[in-house]
């Protein structure tokens, strides 16, 4: 199974060169490498073009956003299984996409998920919070659960049958994503109970309470888009849970053996 991995970047010339090495690094797997670039004027275009053909498709233009950028990757791609890698982010080995796709060819599932690592931008070797997703459950989104997005690997013909980002929303698309995907139309998910991601900190609807504030008003407009009705305590969990990532608080963590 080929592997379209999708990179939206705008102005990030300081981080880029990480997420591409981490894919071109990739170790016993095909891959079409795809980076949708909204104009940038700070010399990630050069960063990018530096690695020449290693990069199957790249678009430097004006958008509106990441979700519109990740929607123009998702049009452009050909391999069986998406992924979505941001610019901040990158593979935390080389077995990482070799992997999910053995796990699509063993269970033949829809969608595949994994962990992620959250690390400090001046010095990745420090874990600042761990996503460890766990198994998923009937009803776990009622309970503040999502799998991390970059962690997350779906087949092109789900995006295909069940539309791609709603472009509507600002920070919480891949939020109504996943709700989409996993809970209004049930698709197959398996999950790897490994790292696979290291993400640098610093998220745009975590960065102030006005942010945050605005961020839960997405999160319940994703579920009316989807005509589902969450629990009362659904969206105070959303952020709640969070705390059990940090490394302090996850030695309390209620699944924590």
């Amino acid at each position: 199974m080929k592997v379209s991995v999708i990179t939206a970047v705008f102005s990030n010339q300081a981080f880029i060169q990480d997420a591409i090495q981490s894919v071109l690094s990739q170790q016993n797997v095909e891959i079409e490498y795809i980076i949708v670039d909204g104009g940038s004027k700070d010399g990630t275009v050069d960063v990018v073009k530096s690695f020449g053909n290693q990069i199957s498709k790249f678009i430097s233009e004006p958008d509106e956003g990441v979700y519109f950028a990740l929607n123009k990757g998702i049009a452009l791609a050909t391999g069986d299984i998406i992924a979505l890698l941001h610019s901040d982010d990158y593979y935390a080995h080389p077995f990482v996409l070799s992997q999910v796709v053995e796990a699509f060819e063993k269970t033949k599932c829809d969608a595949v998920y994994s962990n992620l690592y959250y690390v400090k931008s001046s010095n990745t070797n420090k874990i600042v919070r761990l996503w460890d997703s766990g198994v998923y459950k009937p009803n776990d989104f009622f309970y503040g659960w999502m799998p991390p997005h970059p962690a997350f690997f779906a087949k092109r013909e789900v995006y295909q049958k069940y539309g791609s980002f709603n472009t509507l929303l600002k920070s919480a698309a891949d939020y109504e994503l996943m709700l989409r995907f996993i809970l209004n139309h049930q698709i197959q998910l398996q999950y790897i109970p490994k790292f696979f991601v290291k993400m640098r900190t610093g998220g745009a609807s975590n960065r102030s309470f006005l942010n945050r504030l605005k961020a839960n008003i997405e999160d319940r407009r994703a579920w009316q888009i989807n005509s589902l009705n969450p629990k009362w305590y659904t969206l105070l969990l959303k952020p709640f849970v969070k705390l059990f990532q940090y490394r302090f608080f996850s030695y309390f963590r209620p699944d924590k053996s």
